[in-house]
């Protein structure tokens, strides 16, 4: 699993990037502790248009990876399913000091 947010020097909206890796980190931990997947860290990147063009803090999320068999297998379940769920929610909360 791993999460993707921009830089502090994307033109577009730098000045939220250190939001948008608060946001990316806190759900990856989540998602990695709640389903036990291999948390590869958040990468930044300006070259995604989805975070560019984003007006408050943002992330994209790769809850794994259909190329490795056991993962495509797994991502198939609604119980691995809700678990990934589970995370993201938690990290909102966690975000948003819900909790």
């Amino acid at each position: 699993m791993s999460t993707l947010c921009q830089t502090a020097n994307n033109p577009y909206n730098g000045a939220i990037a250190s939001k948008s890796y608060d946001l990316s980190k806190k759900i990856l931990d989540n998602m990695a502790k709640q389903t036990g997947a291999k948390n590869r860290g958040v990468t930044k990147t300006d070259s995604m248009s989805g975070i560019n063009w984003a007006k408050v803090p943002t992330t994209i999320i790769e809850m794994g990876f259909l190329s490795n068999p056991g993962e495509d297998e797994k991502l198939k379940t609604q119980e691995y399913q809700k678990k990934i769920v589970t995370g993201i929610a938690n990290g909102i909360d966690e975000f948003l000091n819900w909790r």
